[in-house]
């Protein structure tokens, strides 16, 4: 009888784990570094959104009979819209944005519409987390198979490494260059595990939805989608009726909802159809200790309470969708979740790239050096990170969303060759790294040059003061002024000598 052989070891299947590992590493490192930059920085979207308009109004509270009157104007704006938004001020975003198919308007609390919404890089970073610029229906799967390789990828790093727990508090910082490199990569993938899975699985969950609605619909509902959607989202409350009627009744619902709901908290009013017979206003109102989108509630033109969407008491399902967008981005607890996402974030990038950087110091270990790929990856990590500030400076001057992909893409891709032909891979990371420095002093300084700096919107302050901290420790790392190269990165360009 023929024997079965196991490994006699776990050793076979540590390095089985550690190859998997590495191999994934190497084919998604790139585009996963730009995906983790760009999830890291989108923490901050309102935020971001708000500084390019900093001199639209701060508003605190919004009046029902103002916001009647607001949709009222947006409709004669924008009258083929077939939906219309009104975003709320709330405590953590006092602003008040009406919109409709067409374009939203930033517009006071006296409902003077101020200005037209217009955040152009802050529309094309959403475009590179969400979509790789890709086309839509594409890109968002495409990033969400990145999602499930990043999970994949974060437990074969913990197959791989029986250890790591046990040392999670050990960290070289000095000594042969791939072990402080290697300690700071399992450092920072132990402290950040749930984080990453938390991030990563609620991305690919995100992603995947449509691919999995229509498998799921198939089986389920004789392939119809709209019923799967149905059955989780709730449906139309009325029947399709087009006959024109004025737009009334946004008011009468805002006091009916504050009457039938003890403790509402409205920040989105949604208006289906508006203008026609069969119109109907939804309100997504806050669950502050919940991590839904929110709770919906569904009223007539009169003021009748027609549906409830029971999102927060609903079944196990609907609440569980309706929970990724907010754990994804950390757009729940305020400023301090955010705060610690980018934190967390910023450790995600580091991963991703001292995870490369290992595998090069590997090959120099055993006599195949790369030193052109090595300054090629280098160029990349920080050639792709001083893009985005480069393109959030262009995006002052007046550079449209077309123009700023196409900017992002082939700077990074330049700026990459450059170093494979020109630099170390030390010296890439030095001088790209200071050119983003000043980038980001750049964009606060053309604002405050133009005016549009307005000292008193605290949040546009905010990521202006942002901006320039995070850029003066940029220039002061390049420069060497600030903080000397690590130890490991000097023995490792002794050794590439």
């Amino acid at each position: 009888m023929a024997k079965t052989i196991w490994p006699k070891s776990s050793s076979a299947r540590v390095d089985s784990a550690l190859s998997a590992h590495s191999v994934m590493g190497l084919v998604i490192s790139a585009l996963l570094f730009v995906l983790c930059l760009s999830g890291t920085v989108a923490v901050f979207e309102d935020e971001i959104e708000w500084w390019e308009q900093a001199n639209t109004p701060v508003v605190h509270s919004v009046d029902p009979a103002i916001v009647q009157s607001s949709a009222d104007e947006l409709l004669k704006r924008d009258p083929d819209t077939t939906h219309l938004y009104v975003y709320l001020p709330r405590e953590d975003w006092p602003r008040y944005v009406v919109g409709g198919d067409n374009g939203s308007y930033a517009v006071s609390e006296t409902g003077t519409f101020v200005a037209k919404l217009e955040a152009p890089w802050n529309e094309f970073l959403i475009e590179l987390h969400y979509y790789l610029t890709m086309p839509h229906s594409f890109g968002i799967i495409i990033v969400a198979i990145f999602g499930v390789m990043l999970v994949s990828m974060a437990i074969s790093g913990l197959l791989a490494h029986p250890r790591i727990f046990r040392d999670a508090f050990r960290f070289k910082r000095s000594g042969q260059a791939r072990l402080a490199q290697v300690d700071l990569h399992n450092r920072l993938s132990v402290w950040t595990t749930p984080f990453l899975v938390a991030v990563a699985g609620t991305g690919a969950m995100i992603g995947l939805f449509g691919v999995a609605a229509l498998v799921f619909a198939q089986t389920n509902y004789g392939g119809d989608t709209s019923k799967l959607s149905e059955a989780i989202f709730g449906g139309e409350v009325l029947e399709p009726d087009e006959t024109p009627v004025p737009l009334t009744g946004v008011d009468t619902a805002m006091i009916n909802l504050s009457r039938d709901v003890v403790d509402a908290n409205p920040f989105l009013i949604v208006v289906h159809e508006p203008g026609q017979k069969s119109q109907h206003i939804q309100f997504y109102s806050d669950e502050t200790d919940r991590l839904i989108y929110g709770e919906t509630y569904t009223y007539s033109t009169y003021g009748e309470l027609l549906a409830t969407g029971h999102n927060s008491d609903g079944p196990a399902g609907q609440q569980i969708a309706l929970s990724m967008y907010k754990l994804h981005f950390g757009d729940y607890g305020g400023l301090w979740i955010k705060a610690a996402y980018f934190g967390l974030g910023i450790m995600l990038c580091i991963i991703v790239a001292t995870g490369l950087n290992i595998y090069f110091l590997k090959r120099r270990e055993k006599g195949r050096s790369a030193p052109r790929l090595e300054a090629m990856w280098s160029g990349w990590i920080w050639g792709s990170t001083a893009m985005l500030p480069v393109t959030l400076t262009a995006s002052l001057m007046g550079i449209g969303v077309a123009m700023l992909i196409a900017v992002y893409w082939l700077g990074s891709i330049l700026l990459a060759a450059a170093a494979c032909v020109w630099l170390t891979a030390a010296k890439a990371g030095r001088l790209y790294r200071g050119g983003a420095g000043l980038a980001m002093l750049a964009a606060p300084a053309i604002h405050l040059i133009r005016g549009e700096l307005v000292w008193s919107n605290p949040y546009a302050v905010g990521v202006s003061v942002g901006l320039v901290v995070i850029g003066a420790l940029f220039v002061f790392r390049a420069v060497g002024s600030f903080v000397e190269l690590p130890r490991s990165v000097r023995a490792s360009e002794t050794e590439a000598a």
